[in-house]
């Protein structure tokens, strides 16, 4: 699989074109943080410590 291949992709009126291993890195460590956002806030949210 070639990592350094272009992905394009349009939000909203932007072009956007990066590497494919940033863009999986960035998808990869989002999913990290939203997972661990839901866990502190579930232990927030039951009381405990």
């Amino acid at each position: 699989m070639n990592w350094n291949k272009p992905v394009k992709f349009k939000i909203g009126e932007v072009d956007w074109e990066m590497p494919l291993s940033t863009l999986v890195l960035l998808l990869a460590l989002t999913l990290v943080l939203m997972a661990g956002g839901a866990w502190l806030g579930y232990q927030f949210g039951s009381g405990k410590n």
